[in-house]
C-alpha cells in the first residue's frame, strides 16, 4: 500500500495567519473540498504570535503551522484515501493565506511486509 504526505511552504501570505479560528475554517474547508472526515481538531495559539491548527481525520491528518512575523506558513496533509487528492486540499488553503510564493513537497510511504527495496 502506497500514501503520499503532501505539504506546502507558504511564504508572503496576505491572510489570516494569526488567526486560529479562521486556520481552522480553511482547514475545514479543505477536508470538505476532498471529502475527508473530521474526528477532532486541535489548536494552539503562541506569544506573541503563530498558530498550530490540526485535524485529526479519519483518513489520517491536516496540520498548519504559522510564523505571521516572517508572513510563512506550513502545511502538511496526510490522507490515507488514494481517491483524495490532497493538492486539493492544499489549493484551498492556499487559496484563503494567499502566499505569494509556495513550494511543494511530496513524500511517498510504502507500506508493506518489507521496507522498500530489501
Amino acid at each position: 500500500m502506497k500514501f503520499d504526505t503532501y505539504g506546502v511552504e507558504l511564504w508572503g501570505c496576505r491572510g489570516p495567519l494569526n488567526d486560529a479560528e479562521a486556520l481552522e475554517a480553511a482547514l475545514r474547508a479543505a477536508s470538505e473540498r476532498v471529502g475527508a472526515h473530521i474526528m477532532t481538531g486541535a489548536r494552539a495559539v503562541y506569544q506573541p504570535h503563530g498558530v498550530t491548527v490540526i485535524l485529526i481525520l479519519a483518513e489520517s491528518h491536516m496540520v498548519i503551522s504559522t510564523w505571521p512575523e516572517h508572513d510563512y506558513a506550513l502545511i502538511d496533509l496526510l490522507l490515507c484515501n488514494a481517491e483524495m487528492d490532497p493538492e486539493d486540499a492544499a489549493a484551498e488553503i492556499i487559496r484563503i493565506l494567499e502566499p505569494s510564493t509556495t513550494r511543494p513537497w511530496r513524500v511517498t510511504h510504502d507500506i508493506g511486509p518489507e521496507p522498500p527495496g530489501e
